[in-house]
């Protein structure tokens, strides 16, 4: 529970998608009390337009539409709020691509464990997919120095070792990335091959 104090709840834009009914006034009543932002949603639209981190949302078939439009975005983190009693709510919450889950009734000792929980969980996400995004851009650079080292070994009759040298010495003289330089030899290639037809 360190992490709770580190936590400025004063910063932290959440969204309720819940009926004001006694499980939807406790939950505010509480995150009011640590000073959070909130936006109430009841009813909730088809479509997510916000730009909270965190969003508490019923799960049930009123909220289906937005849930998904939720998890379309991948915007915010989707706190689960489930009543045993509905039905198909477990098909539901598979559905919704919750990171943390309340269960009905609402417990006030519960929802700061799953506030903490799922904006941890969202930022571990995050960084993940950004070192995915990191990745696959690399992947795409080494690529195309594959194909411009091939390119310059078929043009100027060289090793794969003469052409990977070229294409680093050009970088380093230019001071950009080797991918760069790459994409420049084979978007030049491509350039010149459909002017020779």
């Amino acid at each position: 529970m360190a992490d709770h104090l580190q936590i400025d709840y004063r910063q932290l834009r959440i969204t309720v998608a819940h009926p004001r009914d006694q499980d939807g006034e406790l939950l505010v009543r509480y995150l009011q009390r640590l000073g959070c932002q909130i936006e109430l949603l009841w009813p909730p639209p088809d479509r997510w337009e916000g730009d909270a981190e965190l969003v508490f949302c019923c799960i049930d078939a009123q909220t289906r539409t937005f849930c998904a439009a939720l998890a379309e975005k991948g915007q915010a983190a989707l706190i689960a709020i489930a009543d045993p009693a509905t039905p198909k709510v477990l098909q539901m919450l598979g559905e919704a691509n919750a990171v943390a889950l309340l269960m009905k009734p609402i417990e006030v000792s519960a929802i700061l464990t799953n506030l903490i929980v799922a904006r941890n969980n969202s930022r571990y996400q995050r960084r993940l997919q950004s070192k995915i995004t990191k990745l696959e851009e690399t992947l795409r650079s080494v690529r195309k120095v594959e194909r411009a080292k091939a390119i310059l070994m078929a043009r100027r009759q060289i090793d794969e070792s003469e052409a990977y040298a070229y294409l680093r010495e050009q970088a380093m003289r230019k001071r950009v990335p080797i991918g760069v330089i790459a994409s420049v030899v084979v978007e030049t290639s491509e350039v010149l091959s459909e002017e020779r037809d």
